[in-house]
């Protein structure tokens, strides 16, 4: 069975109506799953699956306070579970919970707890509905339980409107991801890529400064080629996290 259908099926099985994250614990004690989490000094590693001794065990790193985080790992290793993923220990790296992982049993881990825990026939309406903006993160984010990145990330997948979506952390950009209605047609700066000294991003990180919505910026700040052939105007909107060294920012396309 594939991960999002598997997902789907454990929602129904435990009448899930609201906030998966919730019902995580309840799914562990369902399955006699031994749950554990504790700071292990490395935030390099996320969390585990292990079988042994007719046991299986889920751990997961607190190291990282962030409670989307954990959840994403609880939901990720339970996936390696319900999957039936062969193998009797899955030590997973945060490189293995990201999309850009190559390794096919974690990208099914990811898939499983990106529906698990931000189903489609919840999310969908909501995505289609509201404003691309960093209200609508934070209240998918606060609802759902998970953290700000897995949320845009998610909301993406099913808005119309022309968007990418850019992470970087220390200066140095570590996600991006596009609107469907984008590929094919903008490329943006990519993972590795420094930001550009113009961009609002790299203001927030090294002053005070502080957006409070979209505002227009030099394409050539955050594209590297246009290959739809049309013109268009670029919008800019991002947030800094300084603690962590971290931006996420918001691009907004208008094709003229």
């Amino acid at each position: 069975m594939i991960p999002v259908e598997k997902a789907r099926q454990l929602i129904r099985d435990f009448s899930i109506a609201t906030t998966p994250a919730l019902s995580l614990n309840q799914i562990f004690e369902q399955y006699n799953i031994i749950y554990d989490e504790m700071d292990y000094g490395n935030t390099n590693y996320m969390g585990s699956l292990i079988r042994a001794e007719g046991k299986t065990i889920i751990l997961v790193n607190t190291d990282i306070k962030n409670a989307g985080r954990i959840n994403f790992t609880k939901a990720h290793e339970l996936g390696h579970f319900s999957l039936n993923h062969k193998g009797e220990q899955f030590e997973c790296s945060r490189t293995d919970l990201m999309d850009s992982t190559r390794k096919p049993l974690e990208i099914e881990a990811n898939q499983f707890a990106k529906e698990f825990l931000l189903p489609e026939q919840m999310i969908k309406p909501i995505s289609i509905s509201a404003p691309f903006d960093f209200d609508t993160i934070k209240v998918i984010s606060n609802e759902f339980m998970v953290s700000k990145l897995v949320a845009v990330f998610r909301i993406l997948e099913f808005h119309l409107g022309n968007y990418a979506i850019i992470g970087s952390k220390d200066g140095i950009i570590v996600h991006h991801r596009i609107s469907k209605s984008l590929v094919g047609k903008i490329k943006f700066s990519k993972s590795g890529d420094s930001l550009h000294n113009n961009s609002f991003a790299k203001q927030c990180l090294i002053s005070n400064f502080r957006m409070t919505g979209y505002e227009s910026i030099d394409p050539n700040t955050w594209v590297t080629r246009n290959k739809s052939g049309s013109a268009f105007t670029l919008k800019e909107y991002s947030r800094a996290d300084k603690s962590f060294g971290s931006v996420l920012t918001l691009l907004k396309v208008d094709f003229l």
